[in-house]
């Protein structure tokens, strides 16, 4: 078997696992969403994002979407779980959105269960996961020297594409969701090509890293699971990058994480107000800020600062650039 084979095979069968194990109930999308299921599915959209550069093109964007769309509606599911668990002990929140909110989780839920049936996720003879399989056995994988390459070069071209579009304006942070957020999904891709990759991508370590890199050492990165990589257990050549310039990237993700959810909050809250009149308009933005007692920071405010952080990153820093390097020297 293949690496490129093998990569995909591991994440489809723990998916594949979990769907097998979901129960034939009305509880069936909810055990889906608390399961890790997520997680498989970013990695397998990882690995189609880089395949699909390599491979028949077609044929692993369509895999791409697929994982992609139930991806996606996790996510809406646990959008609105994880403001209902906050707002569900804050101090006298009122009913009136936290009904609201659970409408709308409830609602995602539902929706997620239909895609689980309609896309043949779940109940048929030949699952999503199998037709896959099948598909993936049906590739011209090439061999793995050629591959190594491949791989590197690809991150590297998708690195770049992140590099031009903050450059060109295509990359901003005009708004929360198609800009902070957007920005933090195009820079934790990286982070995932690592852990997709079981194993390729490795961390090396530098004992006196540049004077640029140390204040994104904190001890939560340091401490941070996201930065344990999977284990080299197979012997090919792996892609290194040094450690510092990878808790740098970690770093980034994690703050404009936080900037993300802040902005989130204030948008999610505005919405549950408007949606059950709870207040006139004119009171909204006023009734927002009193309720969203962990957003301390405005909406104007966050995109200023995320754009501080990523100037400071991309262009002052280079840690983009850095990896690049890396990879570069690494591959040949």
């Amino acid at each position: 078997m293949t690496e490129g084979l093998s990569r995909f095979q591991i994440q489809l069968d723990k998916l594949e696992q979990i769907l097998n194990t979901l129960p034939n109930t009305a509880e069936c999308a909810l055990t889906f969403y608390k399961s890790s299921a997520r997680q498989y599915l970013f990695y397998l959209e990882a690995l189609t994002h880089i395949y699909k550069m390599m491979h028949n093109k077609k044929r692993f964007e369509r895999m791409r979407i697929s994982f992609k769309s139930l991806e996606d509606q996790l996510g809406k599911v646990d959008y609105y779980d994880g403001f209902i668990k906050e707002f569900s002990v804050q101090d006298g929140f009122p009913p009136i959105l936290l009904d609201c909110l659970k409408q709308h989780f409830n609602k995602e839920l539902t929706n997620l269960d239909v895609m689980l049936k309609k896309d043949g996720w779940i109940n048929t003879e030949e699952s999503k996961v199998k037709t896959i399989k099948s598909e993936l056995l049906d590739c011209d994988w090439i061999s793995d020297i050629e591959e190594h390459k491949a791989i590197g070069k690809t991150i590297i071209d998708m690195i770049e594409i992140i590099k031009s579009d903050y450059h060109t304006d295509k990359l901003n942070f005009k708004d929360i969701e198609n800009g902070v957020h957007k920005f933090r999904r195009e820079v934790r891709w990286i982070s995932i090509y690592a852990q997709a990759l079981d194993g390729l991508i490795q961390l090396k370590p530098v004992n006196s890293p540049a004077p640029e890199l140390t204040t994104y050492q904190t001890k939560e990165v340091l401490e941070s699971p996201f930065n344990v990589l999977p284990a080299l257990t197979r012997g090919i050549q792996p892609i290194y990058i040094d450690a510092p310039v990878f808790y740098a990237l970690s770093w980034i993700i994690a703050e404009s994480g936080r900037l993300k959810d802040s902005g989130l909050r204030i948008l999610i809250l505005e919405d549950a107000i408007r949606e059950t009149h709870y207040v006139k308009e004119k009171e909204v933005k006023a009734t927002t800020r009193t309720l969203a007692v962990k957003s301390n920071i405005s909406l104007k405010e966050i995109k200023s600062t995320m754009k501080i952080m990523a100037d400071k990153f991309i262009d002052q820093d280079k840690v983009l650039d850095k990896i690049i390097n890396d990879i570069r020297h690494s591959i040949g």
